[in-house]
């Protein structure tokens, strides 16, 4: 089986997270004995400025692994006239495909990831060459509301073609029938990294904290989650919130803090590693996810895969992944109902069993169902063309 992947979005190299999940997925396929290939035009912004225009304009291969990638760089130079750099990148990917084809040969399948610019490509691919292609949805513009007008035509157009359709969780999915063609998609969630599966849990390793992960995005809801976390240090005063990751809201954040006088309860720490964002799960009593909206919420996979219990708030993604066992849900946006489900949680921890939290995660998250239920849908595909 050979499967070439389209992402709308991908990692540069082997350190960038713009879209690693998609290259993990791919990772896992290629383990599992399926020859994999990636075509992704790489267009820089205009917001960039100079580092946009004087950055790189060829095509280039990367040898990832097993992973046989293909890029082609530019700008999108179009930002007032954006179909116009959506015809580009298409052409651009057309271009690849052509590269790819002459010398990995051709596919069977064509996997998109997110149909923003990707699905017109599958499209296009499609028409020309007979390929089957399914598209697995990710993004959280739709929830947003981030869709312009003149996108919904190349989007229902890229929908009403493909095989099958996936989406990372129910709400996701809900969105795109009601929003797009009415068609059915699937839920179909993302994969947990093998890092977090070989890890060892152990108990006795837990601090007395709470722990969340993510960019310091308004989004994210960390103004709510330190301002609800005031209120329950009334009642645990030694309690700690550890707050992994950086971004734009941190200064804020800092002054937010300072404010509260939570300087010795409350740690910003940065950007974190893989190993660290898994270490701090491991220690702590809780993960806290705060956040506004999540098409999915892969950090609450990474948490329970530690045998981390989690706090979410109702944000879509969680909704399609936390039991009853694993933690509860809350308001989103309101600081009084997190801080009371924080409570609840601190006054109930017995009622939830690490190990089993651990072994319900890794049995649904891990590379071995999810390659499995991946490649059926696969030969499904191929059965029916």
């Amino acid at each position: 089986m050979h499967i070439l992947i389209l992402p709308s979005w991908y990692p540069l190299h082997k350190d960038d997270l713009n879209g690693s999940f998609f290259r993990e997925q791919a990772y896992a396929l290629a383990r599992s004995g399926i020859k994999v290939g990636v075509i992704a035009p790489q267009f820089r912004s205009l917001r960039l400025g100079k580092n946009a225009v004087l950055g790189r304009y060829d095509q280039e291969f990367w040898r990832d692994g097993d992973i046989n990638t293909y890029f082609r760089h530019g700008v999108f130079w179009f930002p007032k006239v954006p179909y116009l750099d959506l015809k580009r990148w298409v052409k651009a990917g057309l271009a690849l495909f052509e590269s790819y084809v002459k010398e990995q040969g051709m596919p069977d399948i064509l996997h998109v990831h997110s149909l923003l610019h990707a699905g017109p490509l599958a499209l296009e691919i499609h028409r020309k060459y007979r390929i089957p292609y399914c598209v697995t949805e990710h993004s959280s513009v739709f929830g947003r509301g981030l869709v312009k007008d003149w996108e919904w035509e190349h989007l229902k157009r890229s929908e009403a073609s493909a095989s099958k359709l996936l989406a990372v969780s129910k709400s996701l999915a809900d969105l795109l029938k009601q929003k797009l063609n009415g068609k059915e998609w699937t839920v179909f969630p993302n994969l947990l990294d093998d890092l977090f599966v070989e890890s060892p849990v152990d108990s006795s390793v837990r601090k007395y904290q709470l722990c969340a992960v993510a960019f310091l995005y308004a989004k994210k809801g960390f103004d709510v989650l330190i301002k609800a976390f005031a209120k329950v240090v009334e009642e645990y005063p030694q309690l700690k919130l550890m707050i992994g990751g950086d971004g734009p809201e941190r200064a804020k954040l800092e002054a937010l803090i300072k404010s509260l006088k939570l300087e010795n309860n409350v740690s910003l720490l940065g950007a974190l590693s893989r190993q660290e964002v898994c270490q701090l799960m491991k220690e702590s009593l809780c993960f806290v996810l705060s956040s506004y909206i999540e098409t999915f919420g892969v950090v609450v996979i990474e948490a329970l895969s530690q045998g981390t219990p989690v706090v979410s708030t109702l944000c879509g993604g969680p909704e399609s992944i936390l039991t009853e066992g694993d933690g509860l849900f809350v308001k989103t946006g309101d600081e009084k109902e997190l801080a009371k489900g924080l409570l609840e949680f601190l006054a109930n921890q017995e009622k939830f069993d690490n190990q089993q939290i651990r072994r319900r995660c890794i049995d649904t998250y891990s590379e071995k169902p999810f390659v499995n239920r991946l490649t059926a849908i696969y030969q499904d595909i191929l059965d029916k063309t």
